[in-house]
């Protein structure tokens, strides 16, 4: 579906602005080419972390490193997925883990997307490779996911997320012995300067970002908890674990080794749930979905271990 592509340009002139530079240079919109910059995608001379409206000039070398994204139209797939509501502007979906949401993450053939045009009856237009999608998870974490079915409903929804109105509830299998029953992690995040497709804690640069970490139950050397978060940072739940010291059970990325040797092939992560006061129907609404087989295994395990 897509592909990692490079693309490298020595300037011949000065630009006021990189987006704008960027913009002419491949031919993509100025907001793709802010995004990119702002994920951490594009380097000048070199340096990565770089803004949109950093000014440019002749002899700069400027270095893109991007997912190339098919226009193809997206074939619908059926994936019997659990729909756990629906109404005439949204859906509220299960989403399994391993699979990513959306075209562009990586080379599978088949994401989410393909699945909820197969399910839902979503208003897109033909090359929009991100039909529906109000906000994304990882593609090894499972749990609810909100999706817009109408073409107007999609910017009321994401601006919810955006200002901080939907409340956002994980649990998780952890590694670690937490002295505290609640943690409350303020760290910034940002793209890993070296690794880029990995995230990273920064004091002073990055995104703002909140997790509110709550023990449940201590296994001994591991731990299960409920993880509130007040944004919506790439991996944010993933970093501030092991910022802490308690990375996630199974997650290879940002727990080593340690995380490594228990019996889930992917991080014990799930989207528990998603609560927020609907524009449209002008209520609250709360949508909740236990942890899949694997999750729950896991959790089994640990506690038969805990007794042996």
């Amino acid at each position: 579906m897509g592909e990692f592509t490079e693309k490298q340009y020595i300037l011949d002139s000065d630009y006021k602005r990189l987006d704008i530079c960027l913009a002419q240079l491949t031919g993509e919109s100025r907001s793709k080419c802010s995004r990119l910059i702002k994920e951490g995608f594009v380097s000048v001379n070199g340096n990565s972390k770089v803004e949109a409206s950093l000014s440019v000039a002749k002899n700069d070398f400027i270095k893109v490193c991007a997912v190339s994204e098919s226009t193809d139209r997206i074939k619908p797939v059926d994936m019997k997925l659990n729909i756990l509501y629906e109404n005439r502007w949204y859906a509220v979906v299960e989403k399994p883990a391993g699979i990513s949401v959306h075209p562009g993450e990586g080379d599978e053939c088949v994401t989410l997307v393909n699945g909820l045009l197969y399910s839902l009856d979503i208003e897109y237009e033909n090359s929009d490779l991100r039909p529906g999608i109000v906000h994304r998870l990882d593609k090894d974490t499972s749990g609810v996911l909100i999706v817009g079915k109408k073409k107007e409903a999609i910017p009321v929804l994401k601006s919810l997320f955006k200002t901080r109105k939907v409340r956002k509830s994980y649990v998780s299998l952890s590694v670690g012995r937490p002295i505290e029953n609640i943690y409350c992690v303020e760290k910034n995040i940002i793209r890993h300067p070296v690794t880029r497709y990995k995230m990273m804690v920064s004091e002073h640069e990055g995104r703002y970002a909140k997790s509110v970490l709550e023990v449940l139950k201590r296994y001994g050397n591991e731990f299960f908890c409920r993880i509130n978060i007040e944004t919506g940072r790439t991996h944010q739940i993933r970093v501030h674990m092991a910022y802490l010291g308690f990375p996630i059970i199974g997650d290879n990325v940002y727990g080593g080794k340690i995380s490594r040797g228990y019996p889930i092939s992917r991080q014990a992560l799930h989207s528990q749930e998603l609560g927020f006061f609907c524009p449209f129907e002008k209520e609250y609404k709360l949508f909740k979905v236990s942890p899949p087989d694997d999750f729950v295994n896991l959790y089994e395990y640990l506690e038969r271990k805990q007794h042996c």
